[in-house]
């Protein structure tokens, strides 16, 4: 006859272990979530950043060439 008691004991230590694994993966990739959220937020910002100087370069060079125009007709 089978020994339930011993078996029901070593599936619950096996599920025990189990749920520490995923607990400790859990929180590992909750860490790293934040971590790349943060990222992102300072790729954005930057990114919105490099489009303004873009833009800036941009309407210098236009309104000198404009200026120019003005300046000497040809």
């Amino acid at each position: 006859m089978a020994d339930y008691k011993s078996m029901y004991y070593h599936l619950a230590g096996r599920t025990a272990t189990a749920v520490d694994v995923l607990d400790a993966t859990t929180s590992m990739m909750e860490a790293n979530a934040k971590a790349m959220m943060a990222s992102v937020e300072s790729l954005i910002e930057l990114k919105e950043k490099l489009k303004l100087a873009q833009q800036a370069t941009e309407d210098m060079f236009i309104n000198d060439d404009e200026e120019q125009l003005k300046e000497n007709p040809e």
